[in-house]
Protein backbone atom coordinates (compact mmCIF):
# COMPACT_ATOMS: atom_id res chain seq x y z
CA UNK A 1 0.00 0.00 0.00
CA UNK A 2 1.02 3.42 -0.74
CA UNK A 3 1.11 6.24 1.75
CA UNK A 4 -2.02 7.56 -0.08
CA UNK A 5 -4.05 4.43 1.04
CA UNK A 6 -3.98 2.98 -2.71
CA UNK A 7 -2.40 -0.26 -3.47
CA UNK A 8 0.72 -0.15 -5.14
CA UNK A 9 0.90 -2.09 -9.38
CA UNK A 10 2.59 -5.39 -7.77
CA UNK A 11 -0.69 -5.84 -6.67
CA UNK A 12 -3.19 -4.90 -8.82
CA UNK A 13 -4.21 -7.45 -11.81
CA UNK A 14 -3.43 -5.38 -14.69
CA UNK A 15 -6.07 -4.24 -17.23
CA UNK A 16 -5.63 -5.71 -20.62
CA UNK A 17 -5.48 -3.74 -23.58
CA UNK A 18 -9.10 -3.85 -24.87
CA UNK A 19 -10.51 -3.19 -21.91
CA UNK A 20 -8.39 0.02 -22.04
CA UNK A 21 -9.41 0.86 -25.30
CA UNK A 22 -12.82 0.62 -24.51
CA UNK A 23 -11.87 3.04 -21.73
CA UNK A 24 -10.68 5.30 -24.11
CA UNK A 25 -13.47 4.86 -26.45
CA UNK A 26 -15.63 5.57 -23.76
CA UNK A 27 -17.18 1.72 -24.54
CA UNK A 28 -17.61 0.06 -20.93
CA UNK A 29 -20.73 0.53 -18.80
CA UNK A 30 -20.40 4.22 -16.79
CA UNK A 31 -19.69 2.04 -13.38
CA UNK A 32 -17.13 -0.05 -15.54
CA UNK A 33 -15.44 2.69 -16.96
CA UNK A 34 -15.26 4.18 -13.31
CA UNK A 35 -13.86 1.39 -11.92
CA UNK A 36 -10.99 1.05 -15.01
CA UNK A 37 -10.39 4.88 -14.41
CA UNK A 38 -9.69 4.34 -10.86
CA UNK A 39 -7.31 1.39 -11.67
CA UNK A 40 -5.61 3.19 -14.59
CA UNK A 41 -4.74 5.95 -11.61
CA UNK A 42 -3.46 3.53 -9.26
CA UNK A 43 -1.23 1.49 -11.83
CA UNK A 44 1.67 3.11 -13.07
CA UNK A 45 1.72 -0.08 -15.88
CA UNK A 46 -1.81 0.19 -17.01
CA UNK A 47 -1.39 4.07 -17.07
CA UNK A 48 1.41 3.88 -19.48
CA UNK A 49 -0.54 1.70 -21.90
CA UNK A 50 -3.41 4.32 -22.06
CA UNK A 51 -1.19 7.32 -22.36
CA UNK A 52 0.04 5.46 -25.12
CA UNK A 53 -3.00 4.23 -26.73
CA UNK A 54 -3.98 8.07 -26.67
CA UNK A 55 -0.90 9.35 -28.20
CA UNK A 56 -1.01 6.49 -30.73
CA UNK A 57 -4.92 7.74 -31.87
CA UNK A 58 -3.35 11.55 -31.79
CA UNK A 59 -0.39 10.66 -34.23
CA UNK A 60 -3.06 8.57 -36.33
CA UNK A 61 -5.21 11.41 -37.29
CA UNK A 62 -2.18 13.98 -37.31
CA UNK A 63 -0.13 11.41 -40.10
CA UNK A 64 -3.74 11.41 -41.76
CA UNK A 65 -3.96 14.70 -42.48
CA UNK A 66 -1.12 14.10 -45.28
CA UNK A 67 -1.96 12.62 -48.71
CA UNK A 68 -0.78 9.44 -48.41
CA UNK A 69 0.07 7.58 -52.14
CA UNK A 70 -1.48 3.84 -51.49
CA UNK A 71 -2.46 1.50 -54.73
CA UNK A 72 -6.04 1.68 -55.98
CA UNK A 73 -6.30 -1.76 -55.44
CA UNK A 74 -5.44 -1.83 -51.76
CA UNK A 75 -7.36 1.18 -51.39
CA UNK A 76 -10.29 -0.76 -52.19
CA UNK A 77 -10.02 -3.80 -50.17
CA UNK A 78 -9.44 -1.59 -46.97
CA UNK A 79 -12.98 -0.01 -47.49
CA UNK A 80 -14.42 -3.47 -47.95
CA UNK A 81 -12.97 -4.63 -45.29
CA UNK A 82 -14.15 -1.16 -43.22
CA UNK A 83 -17.83 -1.78 -44.92
CA UNK A 84 -18.00 -5.24 -43.67
CA UNK A 85 -16.64 -5.15 -39.89
CA UNK A 86 -19.27 -1.69 -39.75
CA UNK A 87 -21.97 -4.38 -40.47
CA UNK A 88 -20.82 -6.92 -38.19
CA UNK A 89 -20.63 -4.57 -35.56
CA UNK A 90 -23.97 -2.66 -35.93
CA UNK A 91 -25.68 -6.54 -36.11
CA UNK A 92 -24.07 -7.37 -33.33
CA UNK A 93 -26.92 -6.94 -30.67
CA UNK A 94 -26.48 -5.96 -27.26
CA UNK A 95 -22.72 -5.57 -28.18
CA UNK A 96 -21.08 -2.18 -27.46
CA UNK A 97 -17.41 -2.92 -26.52
CA UNK A 98 -14.21 -4.18 -28.18
CA UNK A 99 -14.47 -6.86 -25.32
CA UNK A 100 -17.66 -7.94 -25.63
CA UNK A 101 -17.05 -8.81 -29.36
CA UNK A 102 -14.08 -10.77 -28.61
CA UNK A 103 -15.62 -12.92 -26.39
CA UNK A 104 -18.74 -13.62 -28.79
CA UNK A 105 -18.26 -16.44 -30.93
CA UNK A 106 -17.73 -16.75 -34.83
CA UNK A 107 -16.94 -13.32 -34.41
CA UNK A 108 -13.59 -11.68 -35.24
CA UNK A 109 -11.89 -8.06 -34.26
CA UNK A 110 -10.86 -5.75 -36.66
CA UNK A 111 -6.75 -6.22 -36.57
CA UNK A 112 -5.75 -2.98 -36.61
CA UNK A 113 -6.14 -1.89 -32.82
CA UNK A 114 -5.33 -5.17 -31.67
CA UNK A 115 -2.26 -5.20 -32.92
CA UNK A 116 -1.30 -1.58 -32.78
CA UNK A 117 -1.78 -2.27 -28.82
CA UNK A 118 0.65 -5.02 -28.70
CA UNK A 119 3.26 -3.05 -30.19
CA UNK A 120 2.69 -0.22 -28.02
CA UNK A 121 2.72 -2.76 -24.82
CA UNK A 122 6.00 -4.52 -26.61
CA UNK A 123 7.95 -1.00 -27.83
CA UNK A 124 6.72 0.89 -24.31
CA UNK A 125 6.38 4.08 -26.73
CA UNK A 126 3.87 5.44 -29.52
CA UNK A 127 4.48 4.24 -32.54
CA UNK A 128 3.89 5.81 -36.30
CA UNK A 129 1.61 3.75 -38.05
CA UNK A 130 -0.46 5.23 -40.93
CA UNK A 131 -3.15 3.56 -42.71
CA UNK A 132 -5.25 5.94 -45.06
CA UNK A 133 -8.34 4.96 -47.14
CA UNK A 134 -8.05 7.23 -50.31
CA UNK A 135 -9.67 10.42 -48.95
CA UNK A 136 -11.18 9.46 -45.36
CA UNK A 137 -7.90 9.53 -43.60
CA UNK A 138 -7.82 13.46 -44.49
CA UNK A 139 -11.87 14.03 -42.73
CA UNK A 140 -10.28 12.42 -39.00
CA UNK A 141 -9.49 15.20 -36.31
CA UNK A 142 -9.09 12.88 -33.33
CA UNK A 143 -9.16 9.70 -34.53
CA UNK A 144 -13.13 9.43 -34.92
CA UNK A 145 -14.16 10.38 -38.24
CA UNK A 146 -15.36 13.91 -39.67
CA UNK A 147 -15.69 16.66 -37.35
CA UNK A 148 -19.67 16.57 -36.22
CA UNK A 149 -21.07 19.27 -34.28
CA UNK A 150 -25.04 18.77 -33.03
CA UNK A 151 -27.83 21.11 -34.72
CA UNK A 152 -31.37 21.83 -33.47
CA UNK A 153 -32.50 19.13 -30.70
CA UNK A 154 -30.42 15.65 -31.57
CA UNK A 155 -32.51 12.61 -31.01
CA UNK A 156 -29.78 9.40 -28.92
CA UNK A 157 -29.90 7.03 -27.38
CA UNK A 158 -28.51 6.70 -23.54
CA UNK A 159 -25.49 4.03 -24.73
CA UNK A 160 -24.60 7.14 -27.88
CA UNK A 161 -24.60 9.99 -24.68
CA UNK A 162 -21.16 9.66 -24.28
CA UNK A 163 -19.41 8.69 -27.87
CA UNK A 164 -22.23 11.82 -29.54
CA UNK A 165 -20.59 14.20 -26.37
CA UNK A 166 -16.89 13.32 -27.27
CA UNK A 167 -17.38 13.73 -31.04
CA UNK A 168 -18.60 17.29 -30.34
CA UNK A 169 -16.47 18.23 -27.76
CA UNK A 170 -13.41 17.08 -29.78
CA UNK A 171 -14.60 18.46 -32.66
CA UNK A 172 -14.65 22.07 -31.27
CA UNK A 173 -11.41 24.34 -29.03
CA UNK A 174 -13.31 25.28 -25.74
CA UNK A 175 -17.05 24.89 -24.41
CA UNK A 176 -19.72 24.02 -26.30
CA UNK A 177 -22.83 25.68 -24.77
CA UNK A 178 -26.25 25.27 -26.61
CA UNK A 179 -29.78 25.54 -25.81
CA UNK A 180 -31.64 28.88 -24.22
CA UNK A 181 -30.62 31.04 -21.56
CA UNK A 182 -32.68 29.35 -19.12
CA UNK A 183 -30.92 26.28 -20.37
CA UNK A 184 -27.71 27.03 -19.69
CA UNK A 185 -28.63 29.08 -16.63
CA UNK A 186 -29.64 26.03 -15.66
CA UNK A 187 -26.82 24.27 -16.28
CA UNK A 188 -24.54 26.47 -14.50
CA UNK A 189 -27.03 26.32 -11.04
CA UNK A 190 -27.04 22.64 -11.67
CA UNK A 191 -23.04 22.63 -11.94
CA UNK A 192 -22.49 24.98 -8.48
CA UNK A 193 -23.11 21.86 -6.03
CA UNK A 194 -20.98 19.74 -8.06
CA UNK A 195 -17.09 19.24 -7.06
CA UNK A 196 -16.13 21.01 -10.08
CA UNK A 197 -18.44 23.38 -11.31
CA UNK A 198 -16.79 24.18 -14.46
CA UNK A 199 -19.25 23.60 -17.07
CA UNK A 200 -18.33 22.05 -20.67
CA UNK A 201 -20.79 21.52 -22.60
CA UNK A 202 -25.13 22.49 -22.52
CA UNK A 203 -27.09 20.80 -25.00
CA UNK A 204 -31.13 20.19 -25.35
CA UNK A 205 -31.43 17.10 -26.45
CA UNK A 206 -34.17 14.13 -26.63
CA UNK A 207 -33.08 11.33 -24.83
CA UNK A 208 -34.91 7.55 -25.27
CA UNK A 209 -37.73 9.98 -26.40
CA UNK A 210 -37.33 12.15 -23.48
CA UNK A 211 -36.62 15.51 -23.89
CA UNK A 212 -33.50 16.94 -21.98
CA UNK A 213 -30.26 18.72 -21.26
CA UNK A 214 -27.05 17.71 -21.78
CA UNK A 215 -24.61 19.01 -19.37
CA UNK A 216 -21.19 18.55 -19.79
CA UNK A 217 -18.95 18.86 -16.22
CA UNK A 218 -14.56 19.28 -16.19
CA UNK A 219 -13.07 16.21 -14.52
CA UNK A 220 -9.99 16.00 -12.73
CA UNK A 221 -8.16 16.93 -16.11
CA UNK A 222 -8.49 18.60 -19.14
CA UNK A 223 -9.39 15.61 -20.49
CA UNK A 224 -11.78 14.51 -17.97
CA UNK A 225 -15.83 14.99 -18.62
CA UNK A 226 -18.35 14.03 -16.75
CA UNK A 227 -21.72 13.95 -18.46
CA UNK A 228 -25.06 14.04 -16.77
CA UNK A 229 -28.14 14.28 -19.06
CA UNK A 230 -31.40 16.14 -16.92
CA UNK A 231 -34.33 17.20 -17.24
CA UNK A 232 -36.12 20.03 -15.81
CA UNK A 233 -33.86 22.99 -17.44
CA UNK A 234 -35.98 22.97 -20.80
CA UNK A 235 -39.04 23.54 -18.36
CA UNK A 236 -38.03 25.77 -16.22
CA UNK A 237 -37.30 23.61 -13.09
CA UNK A 238 -34.40 22.76 -11.45
CA UNK A 239 -32.14 19.68 -13.31
CA UNK A 240 -32.77 16.03 -12.40
CA UNK A 241 -30.29 14.16 -13.48
CA UNK A 242 -31.31 10.58 -14.96
CA UNK A 243 -28.40 9.61 -17.06
CA UNK A 244 -24.29 9.99 -16.44
CA UNK A 245 -21.67 9.03 -17.95
CA UNK A 246 -17.70 9.81 -18.66
CA UNK A 247 -15.57 10.45 -21.10
CA UNK A 248 -11.89 11.03 -22.24
CA UNK A 249 -11.02 13.68 -24.61
CA UNK A 250 -8.25 12.34 -26.97
CA UNK A 251 -7.08 15.30 -28.53
CA UNK A 252 -6.56 17.35 -25.25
Amino acid sequence: MTDSGLPTSEHLEHLDTDTIADLIENLLPAPEAHRAREHVKACPECQQTFDALTQLSEDLAEEGRADIPMPADIAEHLDQVIVSESVLRASTVGVHSLVQIRDQPHRHLPKLLSAAAAVVVVAGIGVGVVIATKDQAADSSAGIGPSVLPSGIPSLSAKDVGPDAQQWLESTNGPLLNGSDAEKSCARAFASGRPNPVVRLVQPAKVDGKRAVLIGLQGGSPRDIQIFAVTGCSDGRAASPFYDTNITLRNR
